[in-house]
């Protein structure tokens, strides 16, 4: 039996879910600006400084499908609780740290706990919100915390670095781990399940390994001296996983027929686009900013507001359209805008303009094209699934949209080499471009333009058949 839905889902809900999206993303980019004020207190190498990142990263996307498996299992509520005592136990422990090995340990415990939250969190967003517009305001909210912690993850990074130490990057995780138990408890204790379904042990193991390995192989080509030996390794035990794992037929990770939603495939690929391109965009504004412009790390972050803003805008302005347009328009006109934006920011490099002139529009434009995309493709990717199938479907299109943030900043890497200059800039920007541009197309000639959506099935039902249709 599926999970009971919440009965009134209302302000306190989806305050605990927003938040833990708020979270998540504040603590993948918030940590960007202090790495140096890290390495010169715990006396990092330059490989371990690099290692605050990655663990978070390669972590979180290696466990998102378990976190996914874990959400149907054992029902969302349980888990959204189990992760967010985690990530507040790892977060105790980062800001305690006293060396590299206690601090990348730490990450790694945050990781692994965002991998469990976010699926736990659109697990009881769809079961407590029905498909329409009352979901699609909620995925908007969601949506917007989300991408908002994403760039204010830069400033408020770069103001605790003004006024306290280091530490207080992690400290901060508890008082919103704190609201979000505040004001889920009650939600989650609503939230069960009656019948559970068996957990595919072997295929969540080997999709996790296989997972963790390619992203560490991205991570380390993305080093301006990547290690061979590591990257060849990695990629070996991919492969090895990934035979594991297409060898699990009686319990299968992820239903075949639930690969055959168009929905979830659409919103899949255009969420591996949207790292590698608006993700990306993130890392190089600021490395642009500071080393090229020599901005300091509170100015580079106080540049990034104005996207913040826009994403709150386009965030709202997907919410209110997902019902009127089709959704393959709508993430269309979201690319098309944002990829606009990161060709305004690459003419900015390239002709050294200043600030207002130059690099402002070009963050107002990405950023509102960003902000529809991302509330866009989780409204998409959860407009069909099954209420048994949401977490691990909601999975697939967070752990495609990592995986793709992986790839796309090797490549980038590469483009720009090891001390990039303007023109290097120039370039990338060009690039992501390209790539967040790629996603028009893809959404356009795959989604279905209408369509009706007939009544839930279970996938493992014999009789179950791919949807394609859903709300306009």
């Amino acid at each position: 039996m599926p999970a009971s839905p919440v009965p009134t889902p209302g302000a306190r809900l989806l305050t605990a879910l927003a938040g833990a999206q708020l979270l998540v993303a504040l603590d993948f980019s918030i940590i960007y600006v202090a790495l140096p004020d890290i390495g010169g207190s715990l006396h990092f190498s330059a490989v371990a400084l690099q290692w605050i990142v990655s663990a978070y990263a390669i972590f979180f996307a290696g466990f998102l499908l378990l976190g996914g498996q874990l959400a149907d299992v054992f029902g969302p509520g349980r888990v959204f609780l189990t992760a967010q005592l985690l990530f507040a136990a790892s977060s105790v422990g980062a800001a305690l740290s006293s060396s590299a090995a206690p601090l990348i340990a730490a990450r790694v415990g945050q990781g692994v706990a965002a991998a469990l939250l976010v699926p736990a969190t659109l697990g009881l967003l769809s079961a407590a919100y029905p498909s329409g517009p009352e979901r699609d305001r909620a995925v908007s909210v969601w949506g917007t915390t989300g991408a908002v912690g994403l760039a204010l993850g830069v400033t408020a990074g770069g103001g605790i670095l003004e006024v306290a130490s280091w530490q207080w990057i992690f400290w901060i995780n508890l008082p919103i781990v704190a609201v979000c138990l505040l004001a889920a408890v009650r939600a989650v204790r609503s939230t069960t399940h009656t019948e559970r379904a068996p957990l595919a042990t072997a295929a969540t193991l080997s999709a996790c390994a296989a997972v963790v390995a390619v992203v560490l192989a991205c991570t380390e080509l993305s080093r301006a001296h990547p290690s061979l030996p590591v990257v060849a390794t990695a990629l070996v035990v991919a492969s090895l996983a990934g035979g594991v794992l297409v060898r699990s037929r009686r319990r299968p990770l992820v239903p075949r027929a639930l690969l055959g939603v168009r929905a979830l495939q659409v919103a899949c690929l255009v969420a591996a686009l949207y790292m590698a391109s608006f993700g990306a965009e993130f890392y190089l504004v600021t490395l642009y900013l500071q080393d090229v412009r020599d901005y300091s790390a509170l100015a580079a972050g106080m540049a990034f507001l104005p996207l913040a803003g826009t994403i709150v805008v386009g965030n709202t302005v997907a919410g209110r359209l997902a019902g009127r347009l089709p959704l393959g328009r709508l993430l269309s006109l979201a690319y098309l805008t944002g990829a606009a934006g990161l060709v305004v920011l690459a003419l900015a490099v390239g002709t050294r303009g200043g600030y207002p002139a130059g690099i402002l529009p070009g963050l107002l434009l990405s950023g509102f094209g960003q902000g529809m995309a991302f509330t866009g493709m989780f409204i998409t990717g959860t407009r069909d699934l099954p209420p048994e199938s949401n977490g691990t479907g909601s999975a697939l299109v967070t752990t495609a949209q990592y995986l793709g943030g992986s790839l796309g900043l090797a490549l980038l890497v590469l483009l720009h080499g090891e001390h990039p200059v303007a023109g290097d800039f120039v370039w990338t920007f060009c690039a992501t471009a390209v790539i967040a541009a790629a996603a028009a197309p893809v959404a356009l000639l795959r989604l279905p333009r209408t369509g009706s959506t007939p009544a839930p099935v279970s996938p493992h039902d014999p009789s179950f058949e791919p949807r394609t249709g859903g709300h306009r």
